[in-house]
């Protein structure tokens, strides 16, 4: 019958020490992992320049904005939160206007969005 010697104190600390640093790194990784489901990833639109009155023209650019905020998160494997009306921001917008050959107002409109992502 063989018996292993008894650990050291050091020998047991340096144990306990390995066993808290694999538990550790295990809580990261998972830790890690539902933050990445949980993200928001922000879109962005462009109308370019369109003979439309600027609210239509920031309206058309902050769902393009959305758009591209879905698409992200549904190509990082995640799924959109729905949007709720009035309760989540929807998006931000930012116009220029111009005038074309014929004089008539012209708007291109901007606008970042996000979408959360669960």
């Amino acid at each position: 019958m063989r018996m292993d010697p008894v650990p050291t104190p050091s020998e047991m600390r340096a144990r306990s020490r390995g066993t808290i640093v694999a538990f550790g790194a295990i809580a990261l990784l998972l830790g890690d992992a539902a933050i990445a489901r949980a993200t928001q990833h922000t879109g962005r639109g462009d109308t370019g320049w369109v003979h439309v009155g600027k609210r239509d023209c920031c309206h058309d650019a902050i769902g393009r904005a959305q758009q591209e905020s879905v698409l992200a998160c549904e190509h990082a494997g995640g799924v959109p939160a729905p949007m709720r009306g009035g309760v989540q921001r929807r998006g931000s917008c930012f116009w220029e206007s111009a005038r074309d050959d014929d004089g008539v107002t012209v708007f291109r409109c901007q606008a970042e969005a996000t979408v959360r992502c669960r």
